[in-house]
């Protein structure tokens, strides 16, 4: 069996690798005239039109890839079916899901790769892309901050109504300490101002009111301090930075300091999910093609290739209502970035179940 795998493996892989070329080539002559126009105006040179293109290609492999697995499975499929090669191996014993067998790892494999593009090449080409065309890309916490608030690790929220990031200097401030469950308030303290000692690394109020909940006192303090208190005004704010140009490392990173400063970070975490669903829709989509070319009839390869590009947009449009869902709030964005993938996996072994005659 050993060179019957090598033999399907070699022609499932050069297949995907024509439509995959195919479908790049059509993307980027789709742009061609964009960068000529950038060029012609005088906002890039040659030389950073062709490295404007580069930096397109993950984004292009990233989105064509499913498609050049579909399709690349129906054309591989096909002429083994149109060979009559399906029918003798299944004559000589082996099964339909023994010769896909290989198909459907190196799809996943593919998937895998397209992964790793989506999380940390495609990024680093976005940032590229803006950068050769002038857009500005902010690198710099902001130095001021209004109503805003932050939890950190012994449970305590801290909310504001003006901070000064570089003075290390805030007013208004309320304190309200939780237990360690948190789900009951132990204290609640009001200050008028509040300064960070960058020596002590600590907050120091002043003018301070202290409420305890439990006991149903309150103290009247000039100064109060705890070294509890030991969040840097840093951590107060986040960079707002568009997810696309975050590799995975770095979204998760600003993720978490979005949501401890109050921030909505829905688009970030639509983001994020997108990059871990939407890379194994080629590992999906290749059930579907390799159950459509499965049989051979005469005169059909036309209506199957239409048939199989019809699927594969349907699977971006499915993909696409569920990422608006997410980001609007309806759903989890992991719940919708995974909703397509199951219901075109269930569809693929469905096909795959009846190409086994």
């Amino acid at each position: 069996m050993k060179k019957l795998d090598i033999y399907i493996s070699k022609s499932f892989i050069k297949s995907f690798l024509i439509s995959l070329i195919a479908f790049i080539n059509i993307f980027i002559l789709s742009q061609l005239f964009k960068i000529f126009r950038y060029v012609g105006e005088g906002r890039l040179t040659p030389g950073e039109g062709v490295l404007y293109i580069l930096c397109m290609l993950p984004k292009i492999i990233m989105n064509v890839t499913p498609l050049a697995v579909l399709l690349g499975a129906l054309m591989f499929i096909s002429k083994m079916a149109s060979n009559l090669e399906i029918i003798s191996l299944k004559t000589a014993g082996i099964s339909f899901k023994r010769i896909i067998r290989f198909p459907l790892i190196i799809s996943f494999i593919i998937s895998i790769l397209v992964f790793i593009v989506n999380g940390y090449l495609y990024p680093k080409g976005e940032k590229k892309q803006r950068e050769l065309k002038g857009d500005v890309i902010s690198t710099l916490l902001p130095t001021e901050k209004r109503n805003g608030f932050i939890r950190d690790d012994h449970n305590n929220l801290y909310m504001f109504d003006y901070l000064n990031v570089i003075d290390g200097k805030a007013k208004k401030v309320k304190i309200i300490e939780l237990n360690d469950n948190f789900d009951k308030i132990d204290r609640v303290i009001f200050a008028e101002t509040a300064n960070f000692d960058k020596d002590e690394k600590v907050w120091k109020l002043k003018d301070v009111k202290i409420s305890n909940v439990e006991s149903k006192t309150q103290e009247n303090l000039k100064e109060y301090s705890s070294p509890e208190y030991k969040e840097e005004p840093e951590k107060f704010v986040a960079l707002l930075v568009d997810p696309r140009i975050l590799n995975n490392r770095e979204l998760k990173k600003e993720l978490s300091k979005l949501e401890n400063t109050g921030i909505d970070t829905r688009d970030g975490i639509s983001e994020i999910a997108n990059r871990y669903s939407f890379p194994f829709a080629s590992f999906i989509v290749v059930f579907l093609g390799l159950a459509l070319g499965s049989r051979y009839v005469r005169n059909s390869s036309a209506i199957n290739v239409i048939i199989s590009i019809f699927l594969g947009y349907g699977y971006y449009i499915v993909h696409a209502s569920f990422e608006a869902y997410g980001k609007n709030g309806y759903l989890n964005p992991f719940v919708c970035g995974w909703i397509p993938n199951i219901i075109f996996l269930i569809v693929g072994i469905y096909f795959i179940e009846k190409a086994e005659y």
